[in-house]
Parts: structure tokens; sequence; C-alpha cells
């Protein structure tokens, strides 16, 4: 049971290290995609399409490498480009406030 916990920990912990890198990457590429295709084509908002990438990622961490290590509760869907715009959008205020 404590071996199970251990592991259960040391992938969140993965999870959140690779994560945190990736947003670096991601954010700059997230505002190029919205700027050149998303705004006009989707009439999405910059938060929409902030909170869908950043979802697709954290997605493809549990489900892919990060598998065997993190255990969930609830099956994680993969929400397509097309249902980006039905997304609430990323508050950025929230980060804002907390600085």
């Amino acid at each position: 049971m404590t071996v199970t916990k251990f592991f259960n920990g040391l992938g969140l912990l993965l999870f959140l290290l690779v994560r945190g890198i990736a947003l670096w990457i991601l954010l700059p590429f997230t505002f190029l995609a919205w700027f050149l295709i998303h705004s006009w084509a989707q009439r999405v908002s910059i938060g929409q399409a902030v909170s869908w990438y950043h979802g697709t990622v954290s997605l493809l961490l549990i489900r892919g490498p990060l598998r065997p290590l993190i255990r969930v509760e609830t099956e994680p869907k993969f929400l397509g480009i097309s249902h980006m715009g039905t997304l609430p959008p990323f508050r950025f205020r929230q980060i804002f406030d907390l600085v």
C-alpha cells in the first residue's frame, strides 16, 4: 500500500515538474497559434486557447509517459479542437492576484 502511494506521489511530482517546463514552451506557442489561426478562424478568446492547449498537454502527460505512475479515479476525456470555443476561458487575473 505504501509503495503504491509512493509511486503515485512520485508521478504527481513528475507531472508538475514536466508540466511546468512544458508551459514555458506552450504559452508562447499558444499565443502565436491564437493570433494566426484561432482568433479569426474559430473566434475564440486567448483564454479559451490557453485552456485548451493546457488541458491537452496535461492529458497527454497523464495518458502517456506518466500513466504507470499516476492513478486517476475517472479517465480524463480528450476535447477536440472544434470544441475549443466551449471551454471556460483561463483567467489571467487569478495569476496576477497571487503575485
